[in-house]
């Protein structure tokens, strides 16, 4: 069997992302794979693009 080395296997996904929660307000965790952010408190999912979108319109 081929060997091969997993990035994900020894890192956390996920990554504490600059950005509120666009319904409670909470932290976001980017999960990057999905291009997904989750909620810590509220446990919403938000994709990536969604989330930049509302922060373009907030400094404008």
């Amino acid at each position: 069997m081929a060997e091969f080395t997993n990035p994900y296997a020894e890192n956390d996904p996920f990554v504490e992302a600059h950005f509120d929660c666009l319904n409670c307000g909470g932290k976001l965790w980017e999960y990057a794979i999905q291009r997904q952010m989750v909620c810590e408190d509220c446990r919403n999912v938000f994709s990536t693009e969604e989330v930049f979108d509302d922060q373009a319109r907030a400094e404008a």
